[in-house]
């Protein structure tokens, strides 16, 4: 597992969400979609109704971990960690 915090551009390690249903379902929903295709290089986001928050979600594989040149710096960095 990894997280970023794109705004302080630096690791979590810990994370807690509060979600509203329909949040968990749109999350649950998306999960389902990329776990239908977890090579491809795809990912969603969950926004909060008046778009002041966001979850971005992606899956990571061994074989995507071999190959980060198609992620941003600060990715690729978090990513690399154990």
């Amino acid at each position: 597992m990894r997280m970023i915090d794109f705004d302080r551009k630096c690791s979590v390690k810990t994370l807690a969400m509060y979600l509203r249903p329909n949040e968990v379902e749109q999350l649950r929903d998306e999960l389902g979609k990329l776990l239908k295709t977890p090579e491809a290089n795809e990912h969603f986001h969950v926004y909060e109704n008046d778009m002041s928050r966001e979850i971005s979600c992606s899956i990571i594989t061994e074989k995507k971990l071999v190959n980060l040149k198609k992620y941003n710096k600060l990715e690729q960095q978090v990513l690399s960690e154990d």
